[in-house]
């Protein structure tokens, strides 16, 4: 099972390549998240079978996943299951989206509402863990032309807590409580992650995992 779910995790970081490839290159035209959703699970759907090495193996993929989180209902983004004789696991995926023009082409705003939103994801793939012991730690897969998301030439403001700037790194887990858009958000983080943004074109993408 280690090893098929290392080959997942392969063409995972493949499939996030070639995505970002796509759209830096003009490509593909992502226009929000759920485009974003799409045409990276177009990609990694067709992709499966190459992991698919002996025949008692199979990969699946499943979009907008209901997972009951502290008595709330959570749509997980992606879900691949994985499963090799009786034994499955599943992989959570979750995505992000930032235009600085939305799709009704408008300017877009709330900037803290996305750094915490990232966070968010983090907490949650964390959170999946606990409530079945098959869910693998997941993944997570942001995508923004905003280059002060990734380069700021500023960090002013509480919001920049919750820093997703390149090379932040955050050890052993992290508690954040910062209002954001005049509500209380928080996040708690147990595991390390260290943001490292790849430049593709005009556009800025960053995989993020528990190291």
């Amino acid at each position: 099972m280690q090893q098929l779910i290392a080959r997942v995790k392969e063409i995972v970081n493949l499939c996030w390549g070639s995505f970002s490839a796509k759209v830096g290159g003009d490509l593909l035209l992502i226009n929000k998240e759920a485009s974003m959703q799409l045409h990276f699970a177009y990609i990694l759907k067709n992709s499966m079978d190459l992991v698919i090495h002996h025949s008692n193996e199979s990969v699946s993929i499943e979009l907008e996943k209901g997972i009951l989180v502290n008595q709330r209902m959570r749509e997980c983004d992606i879900i691949i299951r994985i499963k090799k004789d009786e034994e499955e696991v599943i992989l959570p995926i979750e995505m992000k989206c930032y235009k600085t023009i939305s799709s009704s082409g408008k300017l877009r705003g709330a900037q803290d509402l996305f750094r915490y939103g990232i966070y968010e994801d983090l907490e949650l793939l964390e959170s999946y863990t606990n409530i079945c012991e098959n869910r693998l730690l997941g993944i997570q897969l942001t995508m923004t032309d905003n280059r002060n998301f990734v380069y700021p030439k500023s960090k002013k403001g509480k919001s920049w807590n919750y820093d997703v700037s390149h090379d932040t790194v955050i050890k052993n887990g992290i508690e954040i409580n910062i209002p954001i858009g005049g509500k209380q958000a928080s996040a708690k983080l147990k595991h390390s992650y260290h943001f490292k943004w790849v430049t593709v074109g005009k556009f800025y993408f960053l995989k993020l995992e528990a190291l």
